[in-house]
């Protein structure tokens, strides 16, 4: 079961919890990063949160 994480819905004005989201990783000029998506109980509206920087192995 994924972890809950906290999101936050810009047009409501009001954070929320949820363990259905999805993790998305792109690149960028600075590496890759990880993005989780979710939709907003309060607006239907996806909405995004930054993770972090994706570890990679060394070799």
């Amino acid at each position: 079961m994924p972890e809950k994480l906290k999101f936050f819905d810009i047009k409501e004005k009001k954070p929320f919890e949820t363990d259905k989201y999805e993790v998305v990783v792109k690149e960028t000029k600075r590496g890759k990063i990880r993005i989780a998506f979710a939709v907003s109980p309060f607006t239907g509206k996806k909405v995004a949160r930054i993770l972090g920087p994706v570890k990679e192995e060394k070799k």
